[in-house]
């Protein structure tokens, strides 16, 4: 196998590449990249695997000789990270590598491609696309929500709702819970999948303003997507995703709407003493203010008044208490000026909402508070 490419080329995308490659694995050839190049058309293909997330990415070349190999991922991504920026030369004859740029000569000793796992390319006849901008959207609303726990695989992954006409996401950990609606025709088989977000996130990545659409294909045990001159495979999770619609209280009668900023860098500042135990703020209503304030017995006590506007008696003495790290990052994912939250009781859920939504499209956020002291 022999092949030319510029270094700035082949970089970004054997580092996006090498980003899948496991960094501990039994199986010692799942740290390796694998290198195909194909003379006719001067494509070469560059793929790794860690057997749940999969990627695939073409780079245009000058192939002299096609062939493969499974070269490791962390010595040829940093030797390409570090080489001057002009044509490198990749031969490979039997196990070894040698790769030539301008007066630097390496050369790597790879393994046997034919013990790589098999990335085989899918039918996408039963595809559909939808605009990146919105997938890359939906995953950044909800994603904050996935669980980090093990023993619970559904909580692990996004719940994607298909349907032919409402697009329904969701993904909670049982404190917090994030959902995303979109009216969004798709020509599909209505089914419910659970998507890792290890792949999502890659996907969300390569995302760029240049290329509008994104190309999904949902199977029964897999979804892959097809962006530019990237592949990306993903298994699904084998789990029953539990009623998340029995714990959002819709009807929630304590109604606020607050202006985001002064709220957010309330909480940011009054956080600086909060328990590094709980990570609690409390929310101390009037009626037309807001007292945010936390206490750490060895540090300090901070509090802050965020003036709300106007008189709502509903909530005149009402207390919660909530983990300022989880309200923080429902926060920054609100995107009109305003936020409106929607309280029923102290140990009640708490729903924000944006103020205004683009059409088609609806959000919300879930909040489990914290039990008060005094309580």
């Amino acid at each position: 196998m022999k092949f030319s490419v510029e270094r700035n080329q082949i970089l970004n995308k054997i580092q996006f590449i090498n980003s899948i490659v496991p960094i501990r694995n039994p199986l010692p050839i799942l740290t390796n990249i694998l290198l195909e190049a194909d003379e006719e058309t001067n494509i070469v293909r560059l793929a790794s695997t860690d057997l749940e997330v999969s990627a695939v990415s073409e780079v245009e070349c000058q192939v002299k000789e096609g062939g493969k190999t499974a070269i490791p991922a962390k010595n040829i991504t940093e030797i390409i990270r570090f080489l001057p920026e002009d044509e490198i030369h990749f031969s490979v004859k039997g196990n070894k590598c040698k790769i030539k740029c301008l007066k630097s000569d390496f050369s790597l000793i790879c393994a046997d491609p034919e013990d790589f796992p098999e990335i085989p390319d899918r039918n996408w006849e039963n595809s559909f696309t939808i605009s990146a901008e919105l997938f890359s959207k939906i995953v950044e609303k909800t994603s904050f929500a996935v669980s980090d726990q093990f023993g619970r695989p559904a909580f692990s992954g996004i719940l994607w709702e298909l349907d032919n006409n409402l697009q329904k996401i969701i993904a909670t950990d049982g404190k917090r819970l994030g959902k995303y609606e979109t009216k969004l025709a798709l020509d599909i088989e209505k089914r419910n999948i659970i998507m890792p977000t290890k792949g999502l996130n890659l996907v969300r990545r390569i995302i760029s303003d240049e290329i509008p659409d994104l190309r999904i294909l949902a199977e029964e045990s897999a979804i892959s997507f097809d962006y530019s001159s990237y592949k990306i495979y993903s298994r699904l999770i084998e789990a029953n995703y539990p009623d998340y619609e029995a714990v959002i209280p819709y009807d929630n009668s304590k109604i606020v709407e607050i202006d985001l900023e002064p709220l957010k860098n309330a909480v940011h500042r009054v956080s600086l003493l909060a328990s590094e135990d709980t990570f609690t703020v409390m929310f101390d209503f009037s009626k037309n203010q807001l007292k945010i304030s936390s206490e750490d017995v060895e540090r300090g006590s901070a509090d802050e008044i965020v003036e709300i506007g106007e008189e709502l008696p509903q909530l005149d003495n009402f207390q919660i208490g909530f983990n300022y790290k989880y309200l923080l990052e429902i926060l920054n994912l609100i995107d009109s000026e305003k936020v409106q939250i929607k309280f029923e009781n102290s140990l009640d859920p708490a729903l924000f909402y944006n103020t205004e939504y683009p059409e088609n499209e609806l959000n919300l956020f879930l909040l489990m508070p914290l039990r008060l002291s005094a309580e």
